[in-house]
């Protein structure tokens, strides 16, 4: 039983029926997006690293690592405002100007040089002692994999 006032709906793609022009608020708003010119990039700093990159007149970062530096400090300041007191943790943002990733990165293609000591190496490593398991007596020596 089909209504005699239904059309297909308007958006592009989409082939149910609809009684008005788009069959569902998805469509319609899918439609009107696609509709809208995108746009124009445009040389933004960043303010989480200070970086020039193309993007968005509204873009207030260069990457994921620097929107959630941003959030982090955002979230740091309303803390201090609401509670007026300073936390003792440090931000990443504010200890170094680059991510974790770049960190492992540059660690990796730096070469240590010998007879310098660095702080997470220990100045002689110690010998580490395995024992082996003893023996339970009182365990029974099932091997499967022996012909017996």
């Amino acid at each position: 039983m089909t209504n005699k006032n239904a059309t297909s709906c308007h958006r592009y793609g989409c082939r149910k029926q609809a009684l008005r022009k788009f069959c569902s608020d998805a469509c319609r708003i899918a439609h009107h997006n696609s509709q809208r010119l995108p746009a124009d990039k445009i040389k933004v700093t960043c303010q989480g690293c200070g970086s020039v990159f193309q993007g968005r007149p509204d873009q207030k970062s260069c990457s994921a690592t620097c929107r959630s530096r941003l959030f982090r400090a955002k979230q740091r300041s309303e803390a201090l405002f609401t509670h007026g007191s300073h936390t003792s943790s440090v931000d990443w943002g504010e200890s170094t100007p680059f991510s974790p990733a770049e960190l492992r990165q540059r660690m990796q293609k730096q070469r240590l040089q010998p007879g310098v000591e660095y702080s997470w190496l220990p100045p002689k490593p110690r010998k580490v002692v395995v024992r082996r398991a003893t023996r339970n007596r009182d365990q029974l020596d099932l091997n499967f994999f022996e012909d017996v």
